[in-house]
């Protein structure tokens, strides 16, 4: 018998006991109820001794439907197969419990964020924000409920109605989530700019640049929103304020300057050579390296490196140069390209998760702004 089953036995039998051994107070009640609560469970127990949880989990929601203080018990029980996978059967337990009508107001809340919970889990998003809103129906000031409705939407890119729920959040904690709310900004200025809505890009932008002045999304919207018009003093003013603010994600506004040939070839480039030189920045110079060489081929990129004179000073720095400007026929080259692959390139200053590519929300703590280049390697 598996883990889950002889969990499950344990649970019915304690509540098996719990009802055998009734309070004192209770002792006058009809024995036909006494049966009633006690045969469902006895047959939940045979149908598990038996290997048959579904039939089991039946019997067991019965008994729950005929006594409140069980009801907790499947409330745990049903977070027990959420944790084991077993989301269906954690459903079938939170929905029959929500079926009773007399179900305490208290536990019908816990229920609908437990049945919530289930959902998301199981990546049925819209049911899950269906059962958060029957719990903030029930409780407004919830910030469980809100904290994960909030999180639903941001991510399904529902900016706006993610903004809404921080400032219910705020409301209920007290707290200012102003960095937060810049950056909702930026993803609603950067998906303004990606529809061609200029206007509502730089309005979005400039509302996150107030909250938060390094919020770097929101200052390489303004670089693009520039580059688009070829307004080439208002770019490099916004490519300044990028690098002096958020100078660790400068980089990543190099691919865009590239792209824009014009002004990399009349401004960008010389700016770039002037910030390469000012002190040392490899990440800058590796990142540059590296969209050259994907823009222009490698030996452009090699030439370019000649031309800056950069020396890698750590194995990271050493593997990634290799990666973009080695031979072929190198073995380190073709080694350096292997790992450039599978490298993780960006670490959560909060919960330590390493990812490849840049995100300005942690894929696993869910904050925003915590993901930084590493500097280092692990060998």
């Amino acid at each position: 018998m598996n883990t889950i089953l002889l969990a499950i036995t344990a649970i019915a039998l304690v509540v098996l006991v719990a009802l055998v051994l009734r309070p004192v107070q209770e002792q006058g009640q009809p024995q036909k109820e006494e049966d009633e609560r006690i045969s469902p469970l006895l047959r939940g127990i045979n149908y598990l001794l038996s290997d048959e949880p579904d039939l089991a989990l039946q019997e067991m929601v019965q008994v729950a439907r005929l006594r409140s203080e069980a009801a907790d018990v499947y409330m745990a029980l049903g977070e027990m197969f959420r944790s084991k996978g077993e989301i269906g059967r954690a459903v079938r337990i939170h929905q029959n419990l929500l079926a009773r009508p007399d179900l305490p107001r208290e536990l019908h809340l816990q229920a609908h964020l437990a049945l919530a919970l289930d959902f998301q889990t199981g990546g049925l998003l819209d049911r899950a924000l269906t059962q958060y809103q029957k719990a903030l129906d029930i409780r407004s000031d919830h910030a469980g409920a809100l904290e994960s409705s909030l999180r639903i939407r941001e991510q399904s890119s529902e900016w706006l109605l993610a903004e809404e729920l921080l400032s219910r959040l705020e409301r209920v904690r007290n707290e200012s989530y102003g960095s937060h709310r810049a950056y909702l900004f930026s993803e609603m200025a950067r998906q303004c700019c990606k529809e061609g809505d200029r206007d509502a890009a730089s309005e979005y932008a400039l509302r996150a640049i107030e909250l938060d002045s390094a919020c770097a999304p929101a200052r390489m919207v303004e670089v693009e929103l520039a580059l688009q018009v070829n307004d080439s003093e208002s770019a490099l003013s916004a490519i300044r304020a990028l690098r002096e603010k958020s100078r660790e994600h400068f980089p990543l506004v190099i691919a865009l300057l590239v792209r824009h040939q014009e002004f990399y070839e009349s401004r960008g480039y010389e700016l770039l050579t002037e910030f390469a030189r000012q002190e040392r920045d490899a990440e800058l110079v590796l990142a540059w390296l590296e969209v050259v060489a994907s823009a222009h081929g490698r030996k452009e990129a090699a030439a370019l490196c000649d031309r800056l004179g950069f020396v890698p000073a750590t194995l990271r720095e050493s593997l990634r140069l290799q990666a973009v400007i080695g031979d072929d026929s190198d073995a380190h080259a073709k080694f350096s390209r292997k790992w450039r692959l599978t490298a993780k390139n960006y670490s959560c200053e909060q919960c330590g998760v390493e990812v490849a590519e840049v995100r300005w929300q942690c894929p696993q703590c869910h904050a925003w702004g915590t993901l930084h280049p590493k500097q280092e390697e692990k060998v």
